[in-house]
């Protein structure tokens, strides 16, 4: 058995192509979702926190993979009536966006932190290898000797 970690393969499934977007995105929609929760909403208001709603959800799919497209899109059809979405429609539509999107940047920095410790064991190893190779190795007769030392000082 080695104590090899697992080499980790990025997946095609559950990507984003451009974090930094999906960070704007991210904030965006969970400002807006506070001024939501502070506002009356009228009819125009909530025709348009409709438009956004679907607007971001049409930026995310530039970014995301199929996979987490899908996801995202099997609950966010709630204001894509034809109709004009009630304040508490609204209000749940883009509730559910913030906690996927934050779900999501949890998982890509749960994701980043194992990567890290990944190359970090690599590198453990990498140094503890190095160290073997400078350590005395025994010669024929057992006795340990002191590794040859090439250079011009000594």
């Amino acid at each position: 058995m080695t104590d090899q970690a697992p080499e980790i393969v990025p997946e095609e499934t559950n990507a984003v192509s451009d974090p930094a977007k999906l960070i704007r995105l991210g904030t965006m929609v969970q400002v807006l979702m506070d001024e939501v929760r502070r506002a009356d909403t009228d009819e125009e208001s909530r025709q348009l926190l409709a438009r956004i709603h679907r607007e971001t959800i049409e930026e995310l799919g530039t970014i995301l993979s199929a996979d987490l497209m899908d996801e995202l899109t099997e609950f966010a059809a709630c204001c894509d009536s034809d109709g004009v979405p009630t304040e508490a429609e609204v209000r749940v539509a883009q509730a559910q966006l913030v906690g996927w999107l934050q779900g999501l940047l949890q998982g890509l920095q749960a994701s980043m932190a194992q990567q890290q410790a990944v190359a970090a064991m690599q590198m453990q190893r990498l140094q503890a290898a190095r160290n073997q190779s400078g350590k005395t190795a025994p010669d024929p007769a057992g006795n340990h000797q002191p590794p040859e030392q090439t250079g011009t000082y000594l």
